[in-house]
């Protein structure tokens, strides 16, 4: 198995309450969800030293302070999946330029700086069964444009069943 390792933005309490409230939307269609893990991905390396990504994640977020982001808009990421999805400007945008200066070459399309594919997001539901037409209906009138707090980066390793989280470490 090829390794995969993933560096998220971890969103403080009380965005992920905010993010909440948009998701009792499901309680209507009578759907069961957990309490959100609301994060951000900002690099999905495949087959990279996890000893070096470690080691540089570590050095990358030394001094680095909690920032908001502007939670700006909420739709379809994908015809499965609906998401929050914060503006790409300020320090969400000035950070994951940085960490990407080396190792981006070992980043998924849809990280990597180099095919300009990345969209911040926070997925708040994903159904490859549900019409989510009128999931995103009710969600959007909940929907008021408001700021978040990234709180936390955490590096993990996908594993058979889930993943391992390999780094935390709390913005100053």
């Amino acid at each position: 198995m090829v390794n995969q390792v993933y560096a998220i933005w971890i969103l403080d309490e009380t965005t992920n309450q905010k993010l909440d409230e948009l998701r009792k939307a499901l309680e209507l269609f009578d759907i069961e969800y957990n309490p959100i893990y609301g994060h951000i991905t900002f690099a999905s390396f495949i087959n990279i030293d996890i000893d070096k990504i470690l080691e540089y994640t570590k050095k990358f977020v030394e001094g680095k302070k909690l920032f908001y982001i502007n939670c700006s808009a909420l739709g379809f990421l994908t015809t499965n999946c609906i998401a929050c999805i914060p503006s790409t400007s300020g320090k969400l945008l000035e950070y994951y330029e940085e960490y990407h200066k080396e190792y981006d070459s070992y980043c998924n399309m849809w990280t990597s700086v180099d095919s300009g594919l990345w969209l911040p997001h926070i997925s708040l539901y994903y159904s490859e069964i549900e019409d989510l037409g009128g999931i995103i209906g009710e969600m959007s009138k909940r929907f008021i444009q408001f700021k978040g707090k990234i709180v936390r980066m955490e590096l993990s390793v996908v594993n058979e069943k889930d993943f391992n989280i390999i780094y935390s470490h709390d913005l100053e």
